[in-house]
């Protein structure tokens, strides 16, 4: 072997060793904030007020208490999105899923996730029976004021689906501020707000929700209204507020 070989040998042997002994390190998670910590435990418990409608006033509080819990990982597949969906119920002040098996107007349990891009809603679940799949980002995170998102509608009221509207309509979810403070008997909350239209009979009236989310904490308040196109008045009707959650923020 030339010397000229032997060198050429001995600097590509040495390079594949350097090689060999570098090891890749691992990419580390994204991290990222959370509009709604989506983890199983997680619950929220809100007081429900019927509003004046005028003035939007609290004529009278609804009896009971009653919230959202999040309290399964559902085995159902979704556009190949599998460990991500957990399953969110209704339930009362002892925390436990409400049964749906004899309520006719109940929306269902809902499938929800939660990435860097913001909060899913993926599906509905009645009686224990996968009703619809999709994948909808409906509350959209970061995000600024005006920036809006399509999906279907979700109900977030203990009384699920209480204007029956068919699980398949399509809304748009808006954000209409990004700095509120919204009141509650367990603090002041500084709040993105969206803005959901559930029902839409124009020229007639539209019935709109609109969510208070404090990051990393949830859904602190939500108030219904209905707007009338020929007046050109909004009517205030109800409004749910948060006495009581946990947050587990998961690993």
């Amino acid at each position: 072997m030339s010397i000229t070989k032997l060198i050429i040998t001995i600097v590509l042997v040495t390079l594949f060793v350097i090689g060999c002994d570098n090891t890749i390190e691992p990419v580390p998670p994204v991290e990222y904030d959370t509009l709604i910590p989506l983890n199983i435990g997680n619950y929220w418990l809100y007081q429900g007020y019927y509003l004046n409608r005028d003035d939007g006033t609290i004529d009278f509080p609804e009896y009971n208490k009653f919230g959202f819990i999040i309290h399964s990982l559902p085995t159902y597949l979704n556009n190949s999105i599998v460990s991500e969906n957990l399953q969110m119920s209704i339930c009362g002040e002892d925390l436990t899923p409400i049964d749906d098996s004899n309520i006719l107007l109940y929306g269902g349990s809902k499938l929800v996730y939660h990435n860097n891009k913001g909060v899913y809603y993926t599906g509905i679940i009645r009686k224990d029976s996968l009703v619809m799949v999709f994948n909808d980002l409906i509350f959209p995170y970061p995000v600024e004021k005006g920036e809006s998102a399509t999906g279907h509608v979700f109900y977030y009221s203990p009384l699920g689906n209480g204007s029956n509207v068919p699980d398949d309509v399509i809304t748009e979810y808006t954000c209409i501020s990004t700095d509120s403070l919204f009141a509650t008997p367990i603090g002041d909350f500084r709040c993105i707000v969206f803005r959901m239209s559930y029902v839409d009979f124009e020229p007639l009236f539209r019935g709109e929700v609109y969510y208070f989310i404090r990051p990393n904490l949830g859904i602190v308040g939500t108030i219904e209204m209905v707007y009338h196109y020929g007046q050109n008045k909004y009517s205030y009707l109800k409004k749910y507020v948060l006495t009581e959650y946990k947050i587990n923020q998961g690993e």
